[in-house]
C-alpha cells in the first residue's frame, strides 16, 4: 500500500482523515484490519510498501485507474490491486480524481489460502490488479463498486470471505514467530528468531515460504526497514548512524542500501522530495 498509509498504520495515527475498523470476530484470524484513507494529493508518486501484510486497496470508482512504475513493465490498474511480498522501488500516480481509499488488510497465510494462490504469487510481481483475482474467485467487482457506504463494503468483503474461506490459519508456532518479529521491530537476526521459537531454520524456512512467501531473513528486512523509515521521516534531525543503529543496522551504509533498495533513492533525496 502507499507507504503513508502504512505509517499511520504502524503508528495508529487514526483521524477522520484515515481510521481503522476492526473486522467481526469471527473473521479477526483472517482479516487484520480495515482501512479508509483521505487521498494525499500533495505528491504526484507515491511510494508503495508492504510490511508482510497482503492488501486488497480499492479506489473509489470502478472507473478510477493508477499507474504503477518500478515493475517490469510499466502497467495501468483499473479499480483496485492486490500488493504482497517485498516491494522495491515501485511507485504508483493516480490517474483519477480518486478522493478516498479503502483497504483490507490481511493476514498472510489466511490470505493465500482464501484466494487459493501459492504463496510465492507475489515474488516476482508484488502489485496486481484485484480483478484479475477476483474473476477467478467469485468476487465481484461490479457488484462490490455498487456499494457505495463503507459499512456496506464491509459487509461485503465480510460475506465474501465467510462463503469462500475455510478456516485453516497459521500455524502456532509460526504465529508465535511473526508475533516476536513485530514485538521486536525486525531488531533481530534470524538465528535469535529460531532460538526463541525453538525450532531449526530448515523448519522456519519452509514454514516462511509455504506461509508468508517470503524468507526469514526477508520478513525480518521488512520489519527493521519501515520502523527505521518511520524514524527517519519523523525527526527533523537526520542522523542516519543513530538511526540505522537504534533499528538493528550494522551502520549507516547497511542502512542507506536498504533504503536504496526498497524506494530508488537515499535518504535524503527521498525526503527532500517528500517535502
Amino acid at each position: 500500500m502507499p507507504i503513508n498509509y502504512l505509517e499511520k498504520i504502524q503508528l495508529e495515527e487514526f483521524d477522520e482523515e484515515g481510521y481503522r475498523i476492526s473486522p467481526s470476530k469471527d473473521l479477526a484470524s483472517v482479516i487484520e484490519g480495515f482501512y479508509v484513507f483521505s487521498r494525499d494529493s500533495k505528491h504526484d508518486n507515491h511510494l508503495i510498501f508492504n510490511d508482510g501484510f497482503p492488501v486488497l486497496v480499492f479506489l473509489q470508482s470502478h472507473e478510477d485507474t493508477i499507474g504503477v512504475t518500478g515493475v517490469k513493465d510499466a502497467i495501468e490498474i483499473k479499480g483496485g490491486w492486490a500488493s504482497a511480498g517485498s516491494i522495491k522501488n515501485v511507485y504508483i500516480k493516480y490517474n483519477s480524481n480518486t478522493a478516498q481509499l479503502f483497504i483490507v488488510r490481511f493476514h498472510p497465510s489466511t490470505f493465500y489460502q482464501m484466494f487459493g494462490l501459492d504463496a510465492q504469487y507475489f515474488r516476482h510481481n508484488p502489485i496486481v490488479p484485484f480483478g484479475d483475482l477476483a474473476k477467478n474467485n467469485n468476487f465481484s467487482m461490479a457488484e462490490f463498486f455498487e456499494c457505495n457506504a463503507i459499512e456496506e463494503k464491509i459487509e461485503f468483503i465480510e460475506t465474501y470471505v465467510q462463503s469462500s474461506f475455510t478456516q485453516i490459519g497459521t500455524p502456532d508456532v509460526l504465529q508465535k514467530t511473526l508475533d516476536y518479529i513485530h514485538k521486536i521491530k525486525g531488531n533481530s537476526t534470524v538465528r535469535n528468531v529460531t532460538n526463541d521459537a525453538g525450532v531449526n531454520y530448515k523448519w522456519l524456512e519452509r514454514s516462511f515460504v509455504k506461509n508468508i512467501g517470503l524468507l526469514p531473513k526477508e520478513y525480518i528486512q521488512l520489519q527493521r526497514f519501515i520502523h527505521a523509515y518511520l524514524e527517519l521521516v519523523g525527526n527533523e534531525d537526520v542522523d542516519l548512524m543513530r538511526i540505522a543503529i537504534s533499528n538493528g543496522y550494522y551502520d549507516s551504509n547497511h542502512f542507506l542500501k536498504d533504503f536504496k533498495t526498497y524506494t530508488g533513492k537515499t535518504p535524503l533525496s527521498y525526503l527532500k522530495l517528500q517535502s
